[in-house]
């Protein structure tokens, strides 16, 4: 019942009430018309045998038979019902039989015939009467009577039908809306200009949908927001990773460049020397070239989706944080897994839970530092699980942590934005989710990532 339209659960309630209308209706009327008609047919018949008996009871009297022969079937010719007529005289005896031969529905009438003035028995009167005419007029009447409502109700059923339909059309309109809803689509939904409940409700619909459009805007306006931020935040520690990853080139091309001049003005020097030295420099410039390469690839927000390998965008983001880790030890159990994404968003997920391990190494003592990464996959996800040794986190707090702006750290340690951030990009990017759960001495985070997504 459920499944069916309002148009038809409708049809089939006024179905069923008109139907138990009609029966009681039918029921009750067919009573009284019964009792009407066979008090109207009694009455009749009274009357036929007060009309026929007197003078059947004077031409007994008389002897005079063959005038109650001709009474009788007078009787029988003007009154159809009447299908016999059966008369006794005094000692039981028939003086005069006329019975039709269809008397098993018929009702038998009996009257005693006197002698009108010395009031002494004459004999019997039976009259056979029939209905059979009468209910056949009845039952003809009453079909058409049926055929009558019938089409009253089939009638009223279509009007009623297109009345419902037409005042239910801004819902049926707001159901079709509301199916073929897209919010990367302009909504087709409107208010109906009608006053009536059905208009009232339409309207409310598509209010409530407008407003739930309007505070959407302005979550994924306030959530762009946050990632712009975040990116700014991010271009800040890149460039002090940056300064941290140039340091040690410049020290060395610095050192060589002091021992070049030393050994140019003492004289001690030959080709081979400049060129050995050159190429040092070479390198270290390569060093802090690759770096900046690395960096560019990161920071760049107008980067096209491409097919990139998990394992590599993994390897790059470690790159990135190289000065940071090296007193943790990272395990990479790689598989060959591309995706057709962001790159670039990817990394940054990457990146901001090994530092939000990185800066709990830091604030904590622990002595065997590692993080763990694991790519693997079933039937319908890839997985990146990243699981540190950084000694675990509240089970009071862990929901907390993908909450904008929350943080364990001193105020001045960070925003709290970065697992928000990841979430989020996970999630709209990449249509999947972050999950994470204490584990022995540590924290391990799930990235799910759904196979065959247009991302």
């Amino acid at each position: 019942m459920r499944n069916l339209s309002i148009v038809t659960q409708i049809a089939i309630i006024n179905i069923f009430v008109f139907t138990i209308f009609i029966s009681i209706f039918i029921y009750k009327n067919y009573a009284i018309v019964s009792n009407q008609f066979v008090l109207l047919q009694n009455e009749k018949i009274d009357s036929i045998i007060k009309t026929i008996s007197p003078v059947i009871s004077i031409n007994l009297t008389l002897g005079l038979e063959n005038n109650i022969k001709e009474i009788v079937n007078d009787s029988i010719k003007l009154h159809k019902e009447l299908v016999g007529i059966e008369i006794t005289n005094s000692n039981n005896q028939i003086v005069y039989k006329n019975i039709n031969s269809d008397i098993k529905n018929s009702k038998i009438y009996h009257t005693i015939l006197e002698d009108t003035i010395l009031k002494s028995k004459l004999g019997e009167l039976k009259v056979f009467y029939t209905f059979s005419s009468i209910y056949s007029k009845l039952l003809t009447e009453f079909y058409q009577f049926l055929i009558f409502i019938a089409i009253f109700f089939i009638f009223s059923l279509l009007l009623s039908s297109y009345l419902i339909k037409y005042n239910l059309k801004p819902l049926i309109k707001l159901k079709e809306g509301m199916k073929n809803y897209s919010l990367e689509k302009n909504s087709t939904l409107k208010e109906d200009e009608f006053k009536n409940e059905i208009s009232v409700i339409n309207n409310s619909a598509v209010k409530m949908v407008k407003k739930i459009e309007e505070e959407l805007e302005k979550r994924i306006l306030y959530e762009k927001e946050i990632m712009q931020k975040n990116r700014l935040a991010s271009m800040g520690e890149m460039i002090d990773n940056i300064a941290h990853q140039w340091r040690q080139p410049l020290m060395k091309i610095n050192a060589i460049v002091l021992n070049t001049d030393r050994s140019i003005e003492l004289k001690k020097y030959d080709e081979q020397y400049l060129q050995n030295r050159l190429d040092d420099i070479s390198q270290a410039v390569y060093h802090m070239s690759n770096t900046i390469d690395t960096f560019r690839e990161f920071l760049n927000p107008h980067k096209a989706k491409e097919s990139f390998e998990i394992s590599n965008s993994i390897n790059k983001s470690l790159k990135v944080l190289n000065t940071l880790l090296v007193d943790i030890e990272v395990n990479i159990n790689q598989k060959e897994i591309y995706i057709n994404a962001y790159e670039s968003e990817f990394m940054q997920v990457i990146i901001s839970i090994l530092s939000n391990s990185i800066d709990i190494f830091k604030a904590r003592d622990i002595e065997k530092k590692y993080i763990n990464i694991d790519i693997y996959e079933d039937n319908i996800h890839y997985f990146i699980s990243i699981k540190d040794s950084a000694g675990g986190i509240k089970e009071d707090i862990i929901d907390k942590i993908f909450e904008p702006y929350f943080t364990t750290k001193h105020k001045s340690g960070g925003t709290g934005m970065g697992l928000y951030i990841s979430k989020l990009i996970i999630q709209s990017s990449f249509k999947g989710d972050i999950k994470v759960k204490a584990v022995d001495n540590g924290v391990k985070f799930i990235l799910e990532i759904p196979k065959g997504k247009e991302f």
